[in-house]
Parts: C-alpha cells; structure tokens; sequence
C-alpha cells in the first residue's frame, strides 16, 4: 500500500500550530470582472481535485510516530463543503469588502479532518465584478506550486479550451491501527538505510575531497559552520520597538507597482527585481519607524527562497528554504538601499546551510510537538516582516469564462508583524500586505508608508528614463566630458596653429601674446565680440551636451571657449 508522507519541511509547518499564531496558510484573492459561470467553475475545480490528489486527502499523523503526517484520500470528501457561494455588495466599488471576508477565512483554522483547503466566490460586487478566493495550508503547497496547481482553472479567452474527458478520482482507502503502525514502521526503516547509504557516500567523498584539497575542505566546512550559525541563531525577540505583540488577527490591503518600473529600478541600483522590492518594503518600514520617533539599525526579516530549477516545472509541494537575517534600516537614499542590500540577499539566497534544512526540520520533527513548537516559534517569532515574491501570468488570464483583472496574494505572517507578497500578473506588480493589528494598531498608516517606500523604487526607473526620452543624456554628458578636459591642453596647441594658418594678419600679434593666455583671450574677444556671445554658450554646451569629436576645425575657430574651458579644472 502506497504511504504518501509529508516532506519533513511541511509536517513541521503543519506541527507547530499547536501555537496558532504560527499558523501557515496562504489566501489568494482573484478580482473578476464579470461574475463566472458556475457549472464552469464547478467542473474545473473538480478537475483540478483528480489531477492534484493532494486536494482530495487529509493529514494523518500519529504524535507518538517520528514519522511524519501521512497524505490519505478523504472518504468523504464533500465538493460543496470546500466550495461555497456568497453575495456581498460593495457600492463604493473598493475591495474592502472582499477583504473583510478574505481576512475571515485568513484567521480560521481548517477542520483537519478534511483536506487542508477552502475556496469562496462572492457575487453581487459592483459594475457586475466577482471575486474568487482560495484558502490553502502550506503544507500542501508553496506560493509557486500553488500557482502551477491553478494552472488549470485559467484559460486565455472567455470561450476556454477543450479540456477532454474528466479524468478518474484518486482512489485509496483509509489505513486501520495496524495498517499505520507497519506504514511507519516502513517508512523509519527505508529512512534509516538511505540516511546510512547518504553518509556512506559523503563520507567517502570527503575522505577524497580531504586528501586532495585539505585546505577547500577547512575552508568549506568553517563556511558551512558559520552558515549553519546564521541560520539556526535563536531569535525570538524582534527587532523592532514599535510593532506590538503578535496575534490571529489580520488586515489584508494591496499595493500596485509597474512591474517594469521595479525592474528597471533594480537595475539602475545595479540589482536584482528582488532587490528592489525588498528595498521599497524596507523604505516603508523606515518611513513608519521614524513616524513613530525611531529607525532601527536593523530589522530581521523571513524570506522564503525557491529551490525550484527550470527542470522541476510542475512539480508540485514545497520547493523552499527559510532564509531569517536582519535587514539594515540605515539608508534613506532608495538607490543606494537597493545596493546596499544586493550583497545581504544574494547572501541569504545562496547559504551553504540552506542545503541542510531538511535535517533541521527532521529533528524538529522528531521532538515531541510542544517541544517543537517552542523551538519553532523562537526561530520565527523574532521576525519583525516576510517578503516573499511569486512570478504570476505576465499575460491576461480567464476563469469560467471572466477576465482576471487582478492577483493578489497573502502569505501567513508566520510570527511576524507584517507579510509583504509580490505576486506578478499582466505587467503589474501586485503586492498584498497582510499586517496583524495587535502589531499595528493602525493598519493603513503603514500601508501609506508602504506604498511610499515602493513608489520611490519605481521612480528611480521614470528618472533612469527621462534622459533617454529627452534625447539630451545630460546626466550621463559630464562623465564622458572629464577625459576631454584633461586633454584640453594638447588641444590648445593645435588651435593655436589652426589660427595661425587662418588669420595670417594677426599672427604676430598672437605669437606676441602666447605667453600671456590671459591676455591673448581678451583680445580675441575683443575682435569678435560676437564671437564672445557665443563662447559662453559653446562652453556650456560642453558641460552639458558632448561635442561632436569630428568637428575640429569648428573648434579651432572657437579657440577662446577652449582655452577657457580647462580653467576651472
């Protein structure tokens, strides 16, 4: 009989809710602009229950087993429990609404004896719109896996694509006493002999590795050790002196930026999209900080990072790894807090530690659950935010047959004050903040101060741009004009002979006077006083829009701006 378990990651998400505000679950709020057909609806939803078994099964787990929770078929999986329809008007035509009911289904928790997820389309909004949201434990998937199980609820039109016939439910029967106790007596010892043939391999790889490259070894095992110490350090004291204690409460609001915008702001601060948002988010946070009296030099911060590669397309689950680590508050300067905090993520992303998670969740596992929870929730509950980003439809998708206008995630708060989840869909990044009200008495302020951070981060690509779509590159003239200054003196010598060739008449007067620079220009001037109008303007263009190279006989002619020019330097 087949023994589906939880990987060990997700049975300790789904163990240490002992603590509920430790809980993990992931609310996605779909904005449509019609309401969808319901048979439509039904019917794809029912399709993704068969291909994605997970959807039809419930955790069951044993707290005297090391093993972790098993996956097992639900007999009496009900479509129209997990399935509901409600009509709530909203005049004003806003989301709040929506996300008052989001927020309802946010803080309850699962009834466990079923699948571990729920889904609510409401109706009745205004100009004819709908909203569809979908409530699932993260035990059962991450942000991106969530996503690629969704894929099949989109289409590309209203129409939507033939799908073929409805493919067979999952089948599977509910183990008794002794079918359990000999799965996870099974799964213990398959776990023993791999962990035995695992440490066989390593430890002849080392014995080489050793032998070959005694210093790579050192030096890789002093990382590995310094790693692990960053990312098991107790921190169950946020860093934050102005959010309050944590609780079950939320409030869900969004922010949309350009995703363009974010793109090229990353850019310009010689960083990643990441980096970016990450440096709108921490902005914010300044902003709020120093609204209430006081920046931090620091705030730690929770930032899954995808173990997904190009190849696990589909794969469905947890593909992930915690990375905890303070985040500096110190840099006002958007553009300058973007690289400052390039070398920080890049860090957290690429922890040589992070391959060693599954161990460290596996003796969570192991612990008894009050224990692990403790140990669990001092790792977490020292979080001061999340900031997480999924990668969403870049083109406009379907449901049922309505337009999706927007996608708005909201990713478990997981011990911290405030969630922040980019998720982004048709060119727009859509970020939904998901805050805890005992934290932050005030939701809305920070989300003004939110927004703020992460419009200053867009605006550095509308600025990055306006050179280019003045045509003038003004701010990038006096980088390229600085060689041409230094070398203005060699070029004094040539003008001075190219005027000597072209004005014979004065040519004793001018080599009488070479020696005195200072008067030499006067009495050009004085010559061609319209010549000295146009000096000023031609030395300004200098610094301001680069010369043409091949114009030097115009040069020439206009000796007395070039000799005027190196002057100042």
């Amino acid at each position: 009989m087949a023994d589906p378990r939880m990987d060990w990651a997700d049975a300790v998400m789904f163990g240490v809710e002992e603590d509920p505000v430790l809980r993990s679950v992931i609310t996605l709020v779909i904005l449509l602009d019609q309401e969808p057909n319901e048979k439509m609806v039904r019917e794809r939803i029912e399709r993704m229950t068969r291909l994605v078994p997970k959807l039809r099964q419930r955790a069951v787990g044993n707290p005297l087993s090391l093993a972790p929770p098993r996956w097992e078929i639900d007999p009496n999986f009900d479509m129209d429990y997990h399935l509901r329809w409600v009509s709530v008007p909203n005049p004003d035509g806003t989301m709040r609404p929506v996300f008052t009911m989001a927020e309802q289904m946010a803080e309850g928790d699962f009834d466990r004896a079923r699948p571990l997820w729920e889904m609510l389309l409401i109706t009745g909004l205004k100009d004819g719109q709908a909203a569809f949201i979908t409530k699932i434990h993260h035990s059962v998937t991450d942000g991106i896996g969530g996503l690629q199980m969704a894929a099949t609820l989109f289409d590309l039109d209203r129409t939507g694509a033939e799908l073929g016939p409805m493919p067979e439910a999952p089948q599977g029967v509910a183990a008794g006493l002794r079918g359990r106790i000999k799965q996870g007596v099974s799964f213990e010892a398959k776990t023993t002999a791999g962990d035995l043939r695992s440490a066989i391999g390593t430890g002849t790889d080392f014995v080489k590795e050793a032998v070959t490259d005694p210093i790579g070894v050192a030096t890789s095992a002093g990382e590995m050790a310094a790693s692990l110490s960053r990312m098991l350090a107790p921190a169950s004291e946020p860093l934050s002196s102005v959010f309050g204690d944590r609780s079950l409460s939320v409030y869900f609001d969004l922010i949309d930026i350009p995703l363009d915008d974010l793109k090229k702001a990353g850019k310009a601060g010689r960083g990643t999209l990441n980096d970016a948002f990450v440096a709108g988010v921490a902005g914010g946070l300044r902003r709020y900080h120093e609204r209430h009296g006081t920046i931090p030099d620091a705030l730690r911060v929770n930032m899954p990072v995808n173990l997904r590669s190009p190849a696990d397309t589909g794969k469905q689950g947890n593909s992930w790894v915690p990375a905890r680590f303070p985040v500096p508050m110190n840099e006002a300067d958007p553009a300058k807090r973007i690289q400052q905090l390039h070398p920080v993520l890049r860090q957290a992303r690429t922890e040589p530690a992070a391959v060693l998670t599954d161990q460290v969740f596996r003796l969570l596992t192991m612990l008894p659950r009050s224990i692990a929870t403790v140990v669990a929730g001092g790792l977490m509950k020292g979080t001061d935010f999340v900031a997480t980003n999924v990668p969403g439809p870049p083109i406009p998708v379907f449901f049922a047959g309505a337009q999706v206008l927007r996608m708005l995630p909201y990713a478990p708060k997981a011990g911290a004050a405030v969630n922040c989840a980019l998720m982004s869909y048709n060119g727009v990044a859509q970020v939904g903040v998901n805050i805890d009200t005992m934290s932050v008495p005030n939701p809305p302020e920070l989300v003004a101060d939110l927004r703020a951070g992460l419009e200053e981060i867009a605006a550095l690509a509308r600025s990055a741009d306006a050179p280019a779509d003045s045509g003038t590159g003004d701010s990038k003239v006096p980088a390229k004009e600085a060689p041409a200054a230094k070398k203005a003196p060699a070029k004094k010598t040539a003008v001075k002979r190219t005027t000597a060739k072209k004005t014979p008449a004065s040519k004793k007067a001018a080599a009488k006077k070479s020696p005195a620079k200072k008067t030499a220009t006067p009495k050009a001037t004085a010559k061609k006083s319209p010549a000295k109008k146009t000096a000023t303007p031609k030395a300004t263009a200098k610094k301001t829009a680069a010369p043409k190279a091949t114009a030097k006989k115009t040069a020439a002619k206009k000796a007395p701006a070039k000799k005027s020019a190196p002057s100042p330097s």
